[in-house]
């Protein structure tokens, strides 16, 4: 069994990358929830919050005012442009 991979990634740096149980993204025609084995998909994103679920247990959220995201083969990768520089906690909303 293979770990759904997530990698944040930014033109600057990479913010985010290892295994994680979900990923929420806010995408163009509505939010969409990303677990493994999902089917392969592409979309743009919009202004927004992805929220992001370690394997470690750990919720973690970045503020994305726009994007792309790729998933396929337990691989997901998201590219944001203009992201903040770290990840929000939940006591931080």
């Amino acid at each position: 069994m293979t770990d759904l991979y997530l990698e944040v990634v930014t033109p600057e740096e990479i913010l985010f990358e290892g295994p994680v149980g979900m990923v929420e993204v806010p995408g163009t025609s509505g939010r969409f929830t990303v677990l493994r084995d999902h089917a392969p998909i592409i979309s743009t994103l919009v202004e927004g919050r992805i929220r992001v679920i370690g394997k470690d247990g750990v919720e973690r959220f970045f503020n994305c005012k726009k994007g792309v995201v790729e998933s396929r083969d337990n691989h997901m990768t998201v590219l944001m442009d203009h992201p903040p520089k770290t990840a929000i906690s939940p006591d931080d909303l």
